[in-house]
């Protein structure tokens, strides 16, 4: 008998102990994602994701800008005006849209963004960049993978 519950005891505690492990290593999300949709000049999207890849992801993270992810699509939706051949992705996150302005401010006025973006994307023969389409979002509802703690 005392084996029993020193048995249920040691299983209480390992239980106690996992559900805490657990909440340790949940995540907290930012409130609010921005997604970025980009049509690249004809031929360039390889170049536009490996800038970002190289160089402007390091630069917004520098000034708190999440970077989420970056995607390339696997095919095309002309109704969506995405043609996989020249669309890249992103979705980027920050605590509030009041600091999605103040931070992309200060990395836009970065040194290094106007030499490795805003150069590039002025000199016609070298912009990697047709249109860049923005939808700001916020994660929605219990059935969300993403949810907001404080």
């Amino acid at each position: 008998m005392l084996k029993w519950r020193i048995l249920a005891i040691a299983g209480v505690l390992f239980g106690i102990g996992g559900i805490s492990w657990g909440h340790a290593q949940q995540q907290s999300f930012p409130g609010f994602y921005e997604l970025r949709i980009y049509k690249a000049q004809p031929g360039k999207r390889d170049a536009l994701a490996a800038r970002f890849a190289n160089r402007t992801a390091a630069i917004y993270a520098r000034y708190g800008i999440t970077n989420v992810g970056y995607f390339i699509p696997q095919q095309s939706d002309p109704e969506l005006g995405i043609d996989a051949a020249d669309t890249f992705i992103y979705i980027r996150a920050y605590p509030s849209k009041d600091e999605r302005d103040r931070r992309l401010k200060a990395a836009r006025s970065d040194p290094e963004f106007d030499q490795v973006v805003l150069q590039q994307e002025r000199d016609p023969n070298a912009r990697l960049i047709v249109k860049a389409h923005n939808i700001d979002m916020t994660p929605s509802g219990e059935f969300a993978a993403i949810s907001v703690v404080p």
